[in-house]
C-alpha cells in the first residue's frame, strides 16, 4: 500500500479544484443587499460590470446594477443602481463602434410573460431605449447581441403555461429553443433542446453555443446554418451561463444535481445548499475550476474571469463568490476579449 501513496497524492493534487481559494464578498445597493446575482456582464476596458440580481425566493423585486471590479478585495462593496424594480434574469453588454454601451436584459413579468429591454449605457446612467415583446419570450432565459440590431435569445421551455413546465420538467420533453429577433419580430431559430438557458455566439469561429441544462451537454451549432446536426460536448452537470475566454475556452457554471438544485431553489426540505461547479471547456477537454458542496455559496449561475480572479454568481446566495488566480479571462459579454490583465 505504501507504493500506492505518491500515486494517489499526485492524482489528488492533479485533479483537485484549481481555485480552492475562495471568499464570499457582500454586495450592498443603497445600503440594501443584493441576492441572486443570476447574472453578469463584464466591461473589462472600464473595470466594472453590470448584476442582473433578484431575490426569487423572498419574491422581491431587483434590478440591474454597476458594480466596480477594482473594490473586491473588499469584504463588503456598494454597486450602484442602474435599474430597480424589476425581475432580471439573462444580460449582455456590447460596445458600440463609437464606444457607447448597449445592455440587452430580459425582464420577467408578475403575469408570467417577459420582455427584452435594450438599453443605453453612459457611465453610470441606464436610458431605457426599446421593449420587444411576444409569445414567444415567455420563457426567455438568456440573450446575447449578434450585432447592433439582431440579437438571440434562448427559452427554456415551448410554451408559457404550465403544461410546457410539466411537459419538460416531468415527462423530459425537450422543448427549449434558441429564437431571433431583427426588426423587432421574434422567431423560432432553433428548437428541440432540453432545456435551453445560456448562449454565447462567435460569429469569428461561426459557432453558437447554447448550454442545454437538462440534457448535461452544451449544444454547438454552425451560427451561418443554425439548422444543422448540432455538436455535442458532455459536461459534469448542468451548464447554466456562459462565457468566453481569449484562449477559446468557455466558463461554465454547473449544476451537479437537479434535484438539490430544485429543492434549494424553492426552499424545500433538504434544499439547504446546492452544489456550486465551475468548468472550463475547450478542445483540450474539459477542467474543473470549482466544485464546492454549496454551505459557503450555493447554485452558481454564471462565472467570469477578472484580473486573474474567478468571479461567481448565485441564482439565489447573496452577493458573490470571489476566488484566486485565473489561468484564463473571460468577457461574459459581446464585447471583444482582451488579454488576462495583471493585478
Amino acid at each position: 500500500m505504501q507504493s500506492l501513496a505518491p500515486s494517489l497524492l499526485l492524482l489528488a493534487l492533479l485533479t483537485h479544484p484549481a481555485h480552492a481559494d475562495c471568499r464570499t464578498v457582500s454586495v450592498t445597493a443603497n445600503g440594501l443587499p443584493v441576492t441572486g446575482i443570476e447574472d453578469m456582464a463584464l466591461d473589462a476596458a472600464r473595470n466594472q460590470a453590470v448584476l442582473s440580481a433578484y431575490d426569487r425566493r423572498a419574491g422581491t423585486m431587483g434590478g440591474l446594477y454597476l458594480l466596480n471590479l477594482r473594490s473586491l478585495d473588499a469584504p463588503a462593496v456598494a454597486a450602484i443602481p442602474l435599474a430597480t424594480g424589476l425581475r432580471p434574469a439573462g444580460i449582455d453588454l456590447r460596445v458600440e463602434p463609437d464606444g457607447a454601451r448597449s445592455l440587452l436584459a430580459i425582464s420577467r413579468q408578475e403575469d408570467g410573460s417577459a420582455t427584452v429591454e435594450r438599453y443605453r449605457l453612459d457611465g453610470a446612467t441606464l436610458t431605457h431605449q426599446d421593449t420587444t415583446a411576444g409569445p414567444l419570450l415567455c420563457r426567455a432565459n438568456d440573450v446575447a447581441f449578434l450585432n447592433g440590431e439582431r440579437f438571440l435569445f434562448t427559452s427554456s421551455h415551448g410554451g408559457c403555461g404550465w403544461g410546457a413546465v410539466i411537459q419538460d420538467n416531468v415527462l423530459g420533453g425537450r422543448h427549449g429553443f434558441v429564437g431571433l429577433v431583427e426588426n423587432d419580430h421574434a422567431r423560432v431559430l432553433v428548437d428541440g433542446i432540453g432545456f435551453a438557458n445560456g448562449l454565447l455566439p462567435d460569429p469569428s469561429h461561426d459557432r453558437l453555443t447554447v448550454a442545454a441544462t437538462r440534457e448535461e451537454a452544451l449544444l454547438v451549432y454552425p451560427l451561418s446554418d443554425p439548422q444543422a446536426p448540432p455538436r455535442r460536448i458532455a459536461v459534469p452537470g448542468g451548464p447554466d451561463n456562459l462565457t468566453m475566454a481569449p484562449d477559446g475556452r468557455l466558463l461554465v457554471a454547473l449544476h451537479p444535481s437537479p434535484v438539490r438544485l430544485a429543492l434549494h431553489r424553492y426552499g424545500w426540505p433538504g434544499g439547504a445548499a446546492a452544489p456550486t461547479r465551475v468548468a472550463a471547456v475547450g478542445p483540450a477537454g474539459t477542467e474543473i475550476l470549482l466544485d464546492e458542496d454549496g454551505r459557503r455559496f450555493s447554485a452558481a449561475t454564471v462565472a467570469l474571469s477578472w484580473n486573474g480572479r474567478l468571479i461567481v454568481g448565485s441564482v439565489t446566495a447573496p452577493g458573490l463568490l470571489v476566488c484566486g488566480e485565473v489561468a484564463s479571462g473571460a468577457t461574459g459579454s459581446s464585447a471583444p476579449a482582451g488579454p488576462p490583465a495583471t493585478r
